[in-house]
């Protein structure tokens, strides 16, 4: 599967056109990460951001117009590569490809999860960030959907399978189970909730592991520990 199109960052103030440029820019973002997560994004300020990347407020205004467009940049670093499903080699089938995007982005959800809990709070009031985040997971539905049907036309997948609902109800799922290891609220190990969501997925699907139509029974879940 292709990543999710960059496309959708928006025009900046200040690309930083020389090396320096660019790496002060870059430092007022890591900055600007740090203090929303230690902050969050309503009691943020500008001076804040400064302070913690050691630069001047007019150093600030080179690059950016506010604390609002930093932020849309830091959910531009965030959500592009959470996004974004790895490359995997020309042999491997459909199972294959699905834990390893699963592994990808239960792996960059837990690296980035300070971050996503303000960027979920920030959506629920700033419609910008909200449109942002809708238009770029309507992108990457449209890239699962693409998958599905490839699957299906091989005679690999259940033909049954509506492919946008299915890229939806997936994509939503291993979202939310990835919060929910995020916050603790499961006593799964992290290669038992990928090899989890991957059979979840693989029978929604009907895709079975040899990469065939999948009928096949067996194997237990892991047991819980208390």
């Amino acid at each position: 599967m292709n990543s999710v199109d960059a496309e959708t960052r928006r025009p900046r103030r200040g690309t930083g056109r020389t090396v320096r440029g660019r790496q002060s820019r870059q430092q007022l973002v890591d900055a600007a990460r740090v203090v929303f997560e230690r902050d969050g994004f309503l009691r943020a300020r500008v001076a804040d951001i400064c302070d913690q990347a050691g630069m001047s407020h007019g150093s600030f205004y080179t690059y950016f117009t506010a604390k609002e467009e930093i932020f849309q940049e830091v959910v531009d670093s965030v959500e592009i590569d959470l996004l974004r499903l790895e490359p995997v080699t020309k042999s491997a089938g459909p199972v294959e490809r699905i834990r390893a995007a699963n592994r990808h982005y239960l792996e960059t959800y837990l690296q980035n999860a300070k971050i996503l809990a303000v960027i979920q709070q920030v959506a629920t009031f700033d419609p910008d960030v909200r449109k942002t985040r809708l238009q770029r997971q309507d992108e990457f539905a449209r890239v699962v959907e693409k998958r599905i049907l490839e699957y299906q036309a091989a005679d690999l997948a259940d033909a049954r399978v509506d492919a946008w609902t299915a890229a939806n109800a997936l994509g939503g799922m291993v979202a939310f189970v990835a919060d929910q290891v995020a916050t603790g609220r499961t006593s799964l190990r992290k290669d038992e909730v990928v090899e989890q969501l991957t059979v979840l997925w693989s029978n929604a699907l009907g895709l079975a592991p040899s990469g065939g139509r999948s009928r096949a029974k067996g194997g237990s879940a892991p047991k819980r520990r208390r």
